[in-house]
């Protein structure tokens, strides 16, 4: 691998640690380049910003939570057991205090960050549509409660997921798998059909 490939990954793996650790506003380019033992100018050879760093720890892992999911809802006919999947993909994949940066930096951005966070507004959205299309699909067999529309649900499920970041430690008592079962109970003993 080529040496300036190695270094990017060393900046992003890096900088996902201070972000976690610091937070994404308490987190400076100084810091980064520090960690990584370069100095701050040498960072802007690969990054100009720390939105284009936080971009690129992001994105991935939207796209491989969104591929995942695709694969679940392709292969689990059974709804029930495809949204225990889907949880146990969000939970498992993609970290939740990566998804509260961006949305601080939806709220408090200038424009030129504004288009760079576009595109990961629209996998949000395509994320949430794919959830839609579940729960969607589960109301079709009968199985999830008709009574609330699809997104209520989605946003309800989702905001349950994303809550981990608030209070989840991988070090504490419970795995994240322990998790996924609490949450997948908790969720479906409210979504399914009477």
């Amino acid at each position: 691998m080529p040496r300036k490939f190695k270094r990017r990954e060393r900046i992003l793996r890096e900088a996902s640690r201070l972000f976690t650790e610091k937070g994404f506003a308490a987190t400076t380019l100084g810091d980064i380049a520090g960690a990584v033992g370069i100095r701050r100018e040498s960072l802007y050879y690969y990054y100009p910003g720390r939105y284009d760093i936080l971009y690129d720890i992001i994105e991935p892992q939207i796209s491989s939570v969104m591929a995942n999911f695709a694969t679940i809802m392709a292969t689990e006919a059974d709804s029930i057991r495809a949204i225990r999947r889907a949880i146990e993909n969000h939970l498992q994949q993609f970290n939740p205090s990566y998804l509260h940066m961006a949305m601080a930096v939806r709220k408090n951005s200038s424009d030129e960050v504004e288009q760079k966070f576009i595109r990961l507004r629209d996998m949000f959205k395509e994320y949430e549509n794919l959830w839609t299309k579940l729960i969607r699909r589960g109301a079709d067999q009968g199985i999830i409660r008709t009574d609330t529309p699809p997104a209520i649900l989605v946003y309800s499920l989702l905001g349950l997921c994303n809550s981990l970041s608030s209070w989840y430690r991988p070090d504490g008592e419970m795995s994240l798998d322990q998790v996924g079962r609490y949450y997948s109970d908790i969720i479906l003993g409210g979504i399914r059909a009477s």
